[in-house]
């Protein structure tokens, strides 16, 4: 009795074990939840509690990125997206069933006995206990998803990272085009006053002078409308820092510095292929789904029940082992098989797909890099010199039609048409004329070209960002 005794104590607790601890740990599960763990250290705690990240007075694009790194709501959503991922792991990896007691006595003309009492252990008879295997293998499916949304956050990062420094850009560039355009004004509101003043001499008509005037005005209404884009802009940045729309965020004084990719052609693509986030995250998927369709194989495994019992005097013990067989489900388990087999191809032909787009968008972004790279070298190596020359030739010609012709440049030399005091005020030296026109004739042509080279570097900056994400760099890279 002793012996039977021993032996269903001994299964009592293999069952219990089996039922309470049964859970698989697949590898690189702990890593994981670790590395998940450390990055959402900045959500760790509600927003409503969370201390804020003091607002620089006047803030970098690098400043601006981390702000939004530990503030925007979106990038937080991807983060909790991949903790919930890694929560399912150990759900799929337990056993769904629980342990069950049952306990029953026979009544004998109102009696019970020890004898006639018994105890029963067992599993919940709704729910069967799994072969391990399909544990293993649902707990791997669900590591390779949570490895995929883990991709998937910081993918979230870099195209946080470009949506913010884009803006910032669009918000610095605007700027820029707003004080060229004022040098611009400044110099035609000058030629306007010059005009009236030749006019007045009799050296110029009306149409020059509402000309001029036109064009001042033309420039000021540039101005406006470029002013008004501005708060639109900053508020666009103030929703990627989870900042109020109106806050302040000052107005850059200048476009940030470009930076030049240093690495070749080939090993840009090469590095696309290997680093993007997107990429390595379907490859986690595709793991997954192999790992699904081995799940949907071992549904042929029968599962089983077990039941312990044994009377309280310990006289006699029961062992009940029962086992599913899934013979009539062959038809649902062929379909479950082929239906994983499915979503791998299609995982698979979706990672081709955006492993050729993206080797397309890597090439016509180096593209557009090395000609804008070239554009900009043309113009601080070459433009600058050739602008140069041409503004002195003008310059000569001025210099010379002064010589020529004096009275060109002088309003004294008309008195009939204001008086003294007038002429006084109004007196134009030549070589003032002369630098003005020569301001006039260099404005003239930089307003065609410091834009055109300002939405160069902006261009510039935008491609190389996309390509930074393409090829999954971090910020400093």
């Amino acid at each position: 009795m002793s012996s039977s005794t021993s032996i269903c104590g001994r299964v009592t607790v293999v069952l219990l074990v089996g039922l309470v601890g049964c859970t698989v740990h697949p590898p690189g599960g702990f890593e994981e939840r670790a590395a998940a763990v450390q990055m959402g250290k900045p959500f760790e705690n509600r927003i409503e509690v969370r201390q804020k990240t003091p607002f620089p007075a006047n803030p970098t694009s690098d400043q601006l990125v981390e702000y939004a790194l530990l503030s925007n709501a979106e990038l937080e959503q991807h983060y909790w997206e991949w903790r919930s991922a890694i929560e399912q792991i150990p759900q799929d990896a337990t056993q769904t069933t629980t342990l069950n007691v049952a306990a029953g006595t026979s009544i004998t003309n109102g009696h019970t006995s020890l004898g006639s009492s018994t105890l029963t252990l067992s599993n919940d008879p709704m729910t069967d206990i799994k072969w391990p295997d399909k544990l293993d293998a649902a707990a791997k499916r669900a590591l390779e998803n949570a490895r995929a949304a883990g991709r998937r956050f910081f993918k979230a990062k870099y195209d946080l990272r470009y949506k913010v420094l884009k803006a910032y850009y669009d918000y610095a560039l605007n700027a820029e085009l707003i004080r060229l355009e004022q040098s611009n004004q400044r110099l035609l509101r000058t030629i306007a006053t010059v005009a009236e003043t030749r006019n007045r001499a009799g050296r110029s008509g009306q149409r020059d002078v509402l000309k001029s005037s036109n064009e001042a005005d033309l420039s000021g209404n540039d101005i406006a409308n470029m002013r008004s884009q501005l708060p639109s802009q900053r508020a666009a940045i103030n929703a990627l820092l989870s900042r109020s729309a109106d806050a302040p965020l000052p107005v850059p004084t200048k476009l940030p510095a470009s930076r030049r990719v240093v690495y070749r052609d080939g090993d840009l693509v090469e590095m696309a292929a290997k680093q993007n986030p997107e990429l390595i995250a379907l490859a986690d998927e595709i793991r997954g789904r192999g790992e699904g369709i081995r799940l949907a194989e071992l549904q042929y495994v029968p599962d089983f029940n077990l039941s312990v019992g044994t009377d309280l005097m310990g006289v006699t013990q029961s062992l009940l082992a029962q086992a599913t067989i899934p013979f009539l489900r062959y038809e649902a388990l062929n379909a479950a098989i082929a239906q994983a087999e499915a979503k791998l191809r299609a995982s698979e032909a979706m990672r081709r797909e955006l492993g050729n787009n993206l080797t397309a968008q890597v090439i016509a972004d180096i593209t557009i890099i090395r000609d804008a790279g070239r554009q900009l070298d043309l113009f601080d190596h070459t433009m600058e010199r050739f602008l140069r020359k041409r503004i002195d030739l003008h310059i000569d010609r001025l210099a010379d039609l002064h010589i020529t012709k004096p009275r060109f440049w002088n309003i004294n030399a008309h008195p009939n048409v204001v008086g003294q005091n007038q002429r006084r005020n109004f007196a134009i030296r030549p070589k003032h004329i002369t630098d003005l026109h020569a301001q006039y004739f260099e404005n003239r042509i930089r307003r065609r070209i410091d834009p055109h080279f300002a939405n160069l570097r902006f261009q510039l900056s935008d491609v190389c960002l996309c390509l930074r994400d393409a090829l999954g760099f971090g910020q400093s890279q």
